[in-house]
C-alpha cells in the first residue's frame, strides 16, 4: 500500500500550519486543485502535487537495513503562487520570495511533518526559479519536498 496520499495530506497540513495559519488556509491551498486560485480574496496560494514517481523498496535506508519494514520515497511539489494584481511585478516577485522563504524555513524545523504517521524524513531539496507569464495573473515558484516513509506490513504466506 502506498503512503503517498497520506504523505501529501500531512505536508498540506504542515503548509497550512506555517505562519500560524495566517498565509495558507483551506481557502487558498489544496492537493491538486488549482481552483483555489479563483477563490475570492486570494492573493497567495499553494497547490501540492506529485512531482515524480514514487520509489518502493527495502534498500532506501542508505544501507542501514530495514528489518522487515517497507520504505517508500515520494517527491511532492508545492507550487506557491502570488497574485500580480495591480502591483508592479517587482512587488509581487518580492512577496513571492518572502512567502516561499518563510514556508521553507517552517518545513525545515519539522523534518517529520510534525510526527505524521509513517514519515521518517521530509526535506525540502529544491526551490525553482520564480516564473512570470505575461498572460497570467499569477507568478509562481515550486518547492520540491522529498518524503521518506516506513511501514511494517503484515506478511501473509500460504494459499490464497
Amino acid at each position: 500500500m502506498s503512503t503517498y496520499a497520506a504523505s501529501e495530506a500531512a505536508l498540506l497540513t504542515a503548509v497550512q500550519a506555517s505562519a500560524s495559519g495566517a498565509v495558507f488556509t483551506t481557502v487558498n491551498s489544496s492537493r491538486g486543485d488549482f481552483r483555489v486560485l479563483n477563490n475570492e480574496g486570494v492573493t497567495s496560494a499553494a497547490v501540492l502535487m506529485q512531482a515524480s514517481r514514487s520509489e518502493f523498496g527495502d534498500n532506501l535506508g542508505q544501507g542501514r537495513g530495514t528489518h522487515g519494514k517497507r520504505q517508500q520515497h515520494h517527491r511532492i511539489a508545492i507550487v506557491v503562487f502570488q497574485a500580480r494584481g495591480q502591483a508592479d511585478d517587482g512587488t509581487s516577485y518580492q512577496a513571492l520570495q518572502v512567502t516561499t522563504d518563510a514556508l521553507i524555513a517552517y518545513l525545515d524545523i519539522y523534518p517529520r511533518l510534525n510526527n505524521a504517521t509513517n514519515v521518517k524524513r521530509a526535506e525540502v531539496v529544491e526551490a525553482s526559479e520564480p516564473r512570470i507569464r505575461r498572460d497570467s495573473a499569477w507568478i509562481f515558484q515550486t518547492v520540491l519536498v522529498e518524503v521518506l516513509t516506513e511501514t511494517a506490513p503484515v506478511l501473509v504466506e500460504g494459499p490464497h
